[in-house]
């Protein structure tokens, strides 16, 4: 699976508006990804609002994120391609002032899925058990 992820800025003062972008701006975006490049994600996380290590949100470099998911490489590289359609840049960039502190920085990965959490667990306790013999 890979990724293409949209990381929110996070400004002093600024309420990341979790609300608008969950129910007006990914449905404007996700509409405009059909209309124009006719893909459609696997599923999308949303991660928000954040706070930083200290547990503060004026902390965190980012105060949201999303990560659009698909099966393939090519599905994530062609969505960061959206903003080349003037109607999707428009609107979209149109929308940002109404939930968020700028636009998003963008991100493409390749997605792991560690689920042998048990596993690496017991590989850990077994390096600590070499270490005191």
């Amino acid at each position: 699976m890979h990724m293409l992820a949209f990381l929110y800025p996070s400004a002093p003062g600024h309420v990341f508006d979790v609300g608008h972008w969950k129910d007006v701006h990914l449905p404007l975006g996700l509409g405009l990804t059909d209309k124009h490049l006719g893909i459609r994600p696997r599923k999308i996380l949303l991660f928000g609002p954040a706070r930083g290590g200290d547990l503060q949100a004026d902390s965190a470099p980012f105060a949201a994120m999303a990560a659009v998911v698909f099966d393939d490489r090519e599905g994530a590289e062609r969505l960061a391609t959206l903003f080349e359609f003037e109607e999707a840049a428009r609107r979209l960039s149109a929308d940002f002032p109404n939930y968020t502190a700028g636009p998003p920085a963008i991100l493409i990965s390749e997605i792991k899925e560690v689920t042998d959490i048990d596993a690496m667990i017991e590989r850990f306790y077994e390096g600590e058990v070499s270490k005191t013999t």
